[in-house]
């Protein structure tokens, strides 16, 4: 983890705006807590924040000068690349190494890299920037137009503190925001995203050229099961040493009790005892004082099963114990409204992730190694599981929602008529279904069933790879070794049948990782991330809700249905009993502080 931030200006010299840079510089400091760098020519800066990991990927400018380079994140194949490169130091940095790759070979090094990254490269010869992205996309980078050139940063907010960039949100980032179809994407008006697997180069004018070096590909699967499972644990002990750093004094993992972090966590603390290092620190969240309450989508406590993980592998166990009340503190709100640049879909369970990892992060603790990537890659989520949902010719993750009542999507139900008749969802629903399976590729003879699965597949492979937003802004670099592009291509192509192996989600994970774990951990179903079943939780709700309705200058009042609003804010229940009527005020709250805090301007009309 790290951050970047540049500005490019085709007509102003940028030597003289030193002390902006650095302000702008300054909006990252909680990407890259340890130091900070900048660098301004006459019509190019790039500010750069550093989380130090004992790598330097602080911004290099090659001499004479024609070429600057920036790298976030953590790329592998460096080693690869300074044996390719004639001449290169023996501890050239990453954005040295990037540099001298680009003035090699110019853009075709990109692919030789693995791992999380963003690469950022000025050509002061042709006044051309690149920016380029790893295939997982877990380094962000967000860019947008000024008059005269444009910038570029790893967090919106960044671009938004620039004098000439405005807050402005129209319909269609209104419909990020809100909806739940696709992740939040750039949000504001005129912001663009370099995309997974992207290179968007800009000429001397500020055109953009973008370009895919990767997607997932179709392809017939030919290992047999017992090859399968081989392959799969193969390719995770790969993807764990790539991912465990050479110093972990400061490495942690987080430990649900569920297969996914199960299995990461097993394979690292395995591999450390391999290297003859410290035992794994992993970390636990558990809520004091709230009974356990199993709904849809979670069936049993993750403390226990994650106690009982630690003891089998060997790691030095934490449990980090949140209070329920913890969750709506002002400071936690705007913690993670700032952590998230955006209302999050389920606030509750957000915000004690939020709390979680700032605790883990006061701990010294910089690396985060975590389970994320087993559903997306194993279909193990219920919408991939659930032949309704799988059938529903929509996001099956939409169909959900639906299926419980919120028509469109979860939080939407306090929107008024007027807000709804803009947002037009279920027309933006059809249509960003359609484009995003439009490139889905099947093989001949596949069945309906295995047509519709791999659609699945294809949506959360390519729309879920990442959700890093909360790590950074609590200085930590979540590294997920499922995430491994190699491994994501092998599963994407595994069948149905053999993904349903031993009538289980995520059968074929489990099977390459049961010799590590106890029994009950291979067979326990999947729970998702705990919340708190305190009724003091839906109380503030309420009482936040009745101080919006409250305010006439509250800017969400604009687009709530008041009414409807007023009857939630007046029943002492049903905020305790129905979760998706909680889930609309969530929603509403946040979306008022967002507008708030952000100073959105809308422009709906």
């Amino acid at each position: 983890m790290s951050g970047v931030v540049g500005w490019i200006d085709y007509s102003r010299n940028l030597t003289l705006e030193a002390p902006l840079m650095t302000a702008l510089t300054g909006t990252l400091a909680q990407r890259g807590p340890d130091a900070e760098e900048v660098w301004i020519s006459p019509h190019a800066a790039i500010g750069y924040r550093e989380l130090d990991l004992g790598v330097n990927g602080r911004p290099f400018a090659l001499e004479p000068g024609p070429v600057a380079a920036c790298v976030t994140g953590t790329p592998f194949g460096l080693d690869e690349l300074r044996r390719r490169l004639p001449n290169a130091p023996s501890r050239a940095s990453a954005a040295e190494l990037a540099a001298r790759a680009y003035l090699e070979w110019g853009t075709d090094f990109v692919p030789w890299l693995d791992g999380p990254f963003a690469i950022v490269i000025w050509d002061g010869r042709s006044h051309e920037l690149v920016l380029a992205r790893d295939r997982i996309g877990g380094q962000p980078l967000f860019y947008t137009a000024t008059p005269t050139g444009l910038v570029f940063a790893s967090r919106r907010d960044t671009l938004l503190a620039h004098p000439e960039v405005r807050p402005t949100v129209d319909v269609d980032g209104l419909r990020q925001v809100i909806s739940h179809a696709l992740p939040t994407g750039p949000i504001f008006a005129g912001f663009e995203s370099v995309g997974q697997a992207e290179i968007v180069r800009f000429d001397g004018e500020g055109r953009a050229r973008r370009e895919r070096y990767w997607q997932l590909s179709t392809r017939e699967h030919t290992d047999d099961l017992d090859a399968t499972v081989a392959t799969i644990r193969g390719l995770l002990e790969e993807s764990i040493k790539l991912n465990l750093p050479e110093d972990t004094t400061s490495l942690v993992s987080m430990l649900s009790g569920g297969i996914d972090s199960s299995s990461v966590a097993a394979l690292a603390a395995a591999e450390l005892r391999h290297r003859g290092q410290d035992p794994l620190r992993t970390f636990t969240i558990d809520y004091l004082d709230s009974e356990f309450q199993a709904d849809v989508m979670r069936r049993t406590k993750d403390e226990p099963y994650a106690r009982k993980a630690a003891q089998h592998i060997g790691s030095v166990h934490t449990v980090i114990s949140l209070r329920p009340s913890d969750i709506l503190h002002p400071l936690v709100k705007d913690g993670l409204l700032f952590a998230t640049e955006a209302p999050t879909r389920i606030y509750d369970m957000d915000a004690g992730q939020h709390i979680f990892l700032r605790n883990t992060a006061a701990t010294g603790s910089k690396i985060i190694l975590t389970g994320f990537g087993g559903d997306n890659a194993f279909l193990g989520s219920n919408w991939a599981i659930d032949r309704g949902l799988v059938e529903s010719g929509t996001f099956p993750w939409l169909a959900l929602a639906q299926r419980h009542g919120a028509v469109n999507g979860f939080g939407t139900g306090l929107l008024n008529k007027e807000t709804l008749a803009l947002l037009d969802f279920p027309v933006y629903y059809r249509d960003t279904y359609a484009t995003a399976i439009a490139n889905v590729a099947h093989l001949p003879g596949e069945d309906q069933w295995q047509r519709q699965l791999r659609r699945v597949s294809y949506l959360v492979l390519t729309l879920f790879r990442t959700d890093y937003a909360m790590f950074s802004a609590a200085g930590l670099q979540a590294r997920s070794p499922i995430n491994s592009y190699r491994l994501l291509e092998y599963a994407y192509n595994i069948p149905a049948d053999l993904q349903a192996h031993g009538g289980i989600e995520k059968g074929l994970l489990r099977a390459a990782v049961a010799d590590l774990l106890p029994e009950e951990i291979v067979q326990r179903r999947r729970s998702a991330t705990p919340v708190s079943n305190h009724p003091d939780y839906p109380r503030q709700l309420q009482a936040e809700l009745k101080e919006i309705l409250a305010d006439n200058q509250a800017p969400v009042r604009a687009l709530m249905d008041l009414d409807q609003a007023s009857a939630r804010a007046g029943d002492p229940t049903v905020l305790a009993e129905n979760r998706i009527a909680r889930a609309d005020v969530e929603l509403m709250i946040q979306l008022n502080n967002w507008l708030t805090g952000y100073r959105v301007r809308l422009a709906l009309r």
